[in-house]
């Protein structure tokens, strides 16, 4: 099976650029309300809009960790709901590191509990979640299951395709920030 999500270069550059600002020092987050089809062994995610969450759309944000409030949750939610889209989830590591992008262990552990809910809450989606970085991205998809994430074929961005790098589910390297 292959996975992908599809952006326009405005929606890249827009959400990339509120994930890593210049000089970031935090987390940031942003949600993608995504078309989703799946044909011929391909699941294809299109954006249609997003959601780029500011500082009072958390209750905690550190350079390490983030945790969203309840109304940004709910806000999600039921727009995913009323456009019948699904949501691809996305947040920053803004520290530059000598590893490429992947999610971190509290990044795991977190989507135990938020991927089944998100399943849950809007059934029979796909669920997705992109981590950034200065050095590249990593992503999952939730398909088959609520527990068992697979690797992301491509980002496109128009004509361009942008490769995860594989890391989390790799083995080669999961960051303990």
């Amino acid at each position: 099976m292959q996975f992908f999500i599809d952006l326009t270069a405005k929606q890249h550059d827009v959400i990339w650029r509120h994930l890593l600002p210049e000089g970031a020092t935090q987390e940031s987050a942003a949600f993608i309300f995504a078309e989703f089809r799946e044909d011929n062994q391909t699941l294809l995610l299109k954006a249609q809009d997003y959601y780029l969450v500011g500082h009072d759309g958390f209750i905690a944000q550190y350079d390490d960790y983030i945790e969203l409030s309840d109304e940004s949750r709910i806000s999600i939610i039921k727009q995913a709901h009323q456009t019948n889209t699904a949501l691809i989830e996305l947040h920053s590591h803004p520290f530059d590191s000598p590893w490429s992008a992947a999610f971190s262990i509290a990044d795991m552990n977190g989507f135990e509990e938020t991927v089944p809910h998100m399943w849950w809450r809007l059934p029979g989606r796909p669920y997705a979640a992109i981590v950034v970085s200065p050095r590249g991205f990593d992503s999952l998809v939730w398909q088959k299951d609520p527990n068992s994430p697979e690797c992301l074929s491509a980002l496109r961005v128009d004509k361009k395709v942008l490769k995860p790098t594989g890391m989390t589910l790799g083995g080669k390297h999961v960051s303990s920030k």
